[in-house]
């Protein structure tokens, strides 16, 4: 199916009475009289062609009004760009959608000659011709020198030791073959040579009881081929990580999915198991994804030192059964954060070519940790409470219900605090309502100084707060907790109303990964066994069993 087809297709399953304005393509819609009906919003400089009566675009419209078919065209955009143009008739006129190929359209071009070198290289003659009797001794060579060495000196010599002097012979050695085989690319090291890729081709001799008795064959250097193979192979993996991460930057509005998007790309084209995107605070790391297979805890820290005053872009960090290959981004010598990224590397290894690739995508994941930064940054100014600081409460549950979602991929769990101040009214009462106010905040600020770069702490309304802890279980929530109950006489000092009954009573539920999706639900369950603290004398921490949790599903 044609490019066109497909996008015809695609294109046909929309109403096609549907404005442009939403669309996510630069796309005009041209009347019958020849005028811009509708454009989308990313459509300006199409639309600006199109008055210019731009002759590659001006030919495709008449065309397709003309045959009343899809039609499409190539043009050469302004510094050397290209441009691909699909037209498609509607009842409202010709919906015309553009969409820039330069990269890809340069890559085409460097893969083509790819092919051809290669081809060259397929044609070329055999190398070396040899016979080696039934212990692997070479008994005939032809011709007296190849790969730079006099044969005649490898006469009576053992074969693999020749080509693997250091004894890193492979499993499937030529030498050693039983039957008639090809071996591409077979990794040989020639004394005092660089690193060589050589095809085999072999073909043992049989006496008549089906004893080998030697092994005659060819070989021929393969390495600039093999190495222009893996060029490429290297250039088209660079290129669907460029292309994956490059259409999240302008795809998605959150931080979340920005840094989704790069971690699923980084996963699958590296072949890893555990991806972490890692942003860097003033406050601190948070790991604002994290998606595989695996749940390992790692120490970020630690990670992030190693990085610090590295030369390499990408470096290899050594942790139990498995090097984990990382990267630190930085933009105008500022840090922006780092990725993570992992498999078994006692089964698979690192390779240089993977580092190489990691280096050669830096750059847009650069670009991608730099918006998804300023995106965090610019939410959370937008959404704190103006008595406190904290985040306001519709922000709040936008950000537990994301993390909520984000777990459900990853297994991980956290701990939602439900948190009501006790006898507060009595604060406002007897001290007034400016006393209240100072209160509100030395609570906010205790909150805010025990919780990690990773949590979130919100005033829920009026005394009601509520907290969210990342990756931790409910026994750990509760020593956050009991630590502000701990704060609460220090308030009660700095209010000058030692006298006053001020606490807090503290309802903790853990959420279940894949189960909970709704900071309602997880709200609700705290705040009835906060209700149980109240009832039984306040200032109290209670937590949601998972006994609890069961029979309330149920």
């Amino acid at each position: 199916m044609s490019t066109l087809t497909k996008f015809v297709s695609s294109w046909r399953k929309s109403d096609d009475g549907a404005g442009l304005a939403g669309a996510d393509v630069c796309a005009v819609r041209i009347d019958e009289a020849g005028r811009v009906a509708d454009q989308s919003s990313s459509a300006a400089s199409l639309a600006a062609l199109w008055e210019a009566t731009d002759p590659v675009l001006a030919a495709l419209v008449a065309r397709v009004f003309e045959s009343g078919q899809p039609a499409e065209a190539r043009r050469e955009a302004d510094r050397g760009g290209n441009q691909w143009l699909a037209a498609v008739p509607g009842s409202k006129g010709v919906t015309i959608v553009a969409r820039d190929t330069t990269l890809h359209d340069k890559v085409t071009e460097a893969l083509m000659k790819s092919r051809a070198l290669l081809k060259e290289l397929l044609d070329s003659s055999a190398d070396l011709a040899f016979e080696v009797d039934h212990d692997q001794v070479f008994r005939f060579l032809t011709p007296t020198e190849a790969f730079g060495i006099k044969t005649e000196d490898w006469l009576g010599r053992y074969a693999s030791q020749f080509f693997w002097p250091h004894g890193d012979a492979p499993v499937r050695n030529p030498f050693s073959s039983s039957k008639s085989m090809h071996f591409d690319a077979v990794p040989v090291q020639l004394d005092g040579q660089d690193k060589r890729w050589l095809h085999f081709a072999v073909h043992p001799q049989f006496d008549d009881v089906g004893q080998r008795t030697s092994l005659r064959g060819t070989c021929r250097d393969m390495t600039a081929r093999h190495l222009a193979e893996r060029k490429a192979r290297q250039d088209s993996l660079r290129f669907t990580l460029l292309q994956r991460i490059t259409n999240g930057l302008n795809k998605f509005e959150t931080a979340q999915e920005l840094m989704d998007n790069a971690s699923e790309a980084l996963l699958d084209v590296l072949r890893a198991d555990m991806v972490w995107a890692v942003i860097q605070y003033k406050e601190g790391l948070v790991p604002l994804s994290i998606l595989g297979s695996r749940h390992d805890i790692l120490d970020l820290d630690t990670i992030w030192s190693s990085l610090s005053g590295q030369e390499k872009t990408s470096v290899l960090v050594p942790d139990h059964d498995r090097d984990h290959l990382a990267i630190r981004l930085e933009l105008g010598g500022n840090a922006l954060g780092m990725v993570i990224i992992s498999r078994d590397t006692s089964v698979s290894p690192w390779s240089s070519q993977e580092h190489q690739l990691l280096d050669g995508v830096a750059g847009v994941l650069t670009a991608a940790f730099s918006k998804a930064q300023l995106i965090d940054k610019l939410y959370r100014l937008s959404s704190k409470d103006d008595l406190t600081g904290l985040l306001n409460r519709r922000a709040l549950v936008e950000t537990i219900e994301a993390r909520l979602k984000h777990q459900a991929r990853t297994g991980q769990s956290g701990c939602l605090l439900f948190i009501d101040l006790d006898h507060f009214k009595e604060i406002n009462d007897t001290l007034g309502h400016q006393t209240g106010d100072n209160a509100l905040r030395l609570v906010a600020e205790h909150m805010q100084n025990m919780i990690r770069p990773c949590d979130y702490a919100g005033r829920y309304g009026g005394d009601e707060f509520v907290l969210w802890l990342e990756d931790v279980d409910a026994d750990k929530a509760a020593e956050k907790a009991q630590a502000l109950l701990d704060a609460m006489p220090s308030v009660r000092a700095s209010l000058g109303a030692e006298m006053l009954r001020l606490n807090a009573s503290v309802g903790i539920c853990q959420s279940i990964a894949g189960t909970d999706f709704s900071f309602e639900d997880l709200a609700d369950k705290a705040d009835a066994v906060l209700y149980d603290v109240k009832a039984a004398g306040r200032g109290d921490i209670a937590i949601v069993s998972r006994e609890g949790r069961a029979g309330a599903e149920e």
